[in-house]
């Protein structure tokens, strides 16, 4: 199991609360599927949105950060993560 970090920044640029990370966090569950191999998730707010934090079950790093990127992106295309967008690695 191999722990991926990925921020969302929030559209309105404030931080995100703990009942969205919350929905996010249900969201997600809810998204996955065995193709994700998704073991376990904890959704922060921090002061720009979210940092998302997936441990996901990959052969290596690389392959893991394919697997969350594509779950996240498949929440976000959903809108089911209204109001966040996955931030540049670097913020978050």
């Amino acid at each position: 199991m191999l722990l991926v970090h990925l921020p969302l920044a929030s559209d309105t640029g404030l931080a995100g609360t703990e009942s969205e990370a919350a929905l996010l966090q249900d969201a997600i569950w809810v998204h996955a599927g065995p193709q994700h191999s998704l073991e376990h998730i904890r959704v922060r707010p921090v002061e720009h949105g979210m940092n998302v934090a997936l441990f996901v079950r990959a052969d290596n790093l690389a392959d893991a950060r394919v697997k969350a990127r594509s779950l996240l992106s498949h929440v976000i295309g959903a809108r089911a993560a209204r109001g966040y967008r996955l931030a540049d690695s670097r913020q978050g």
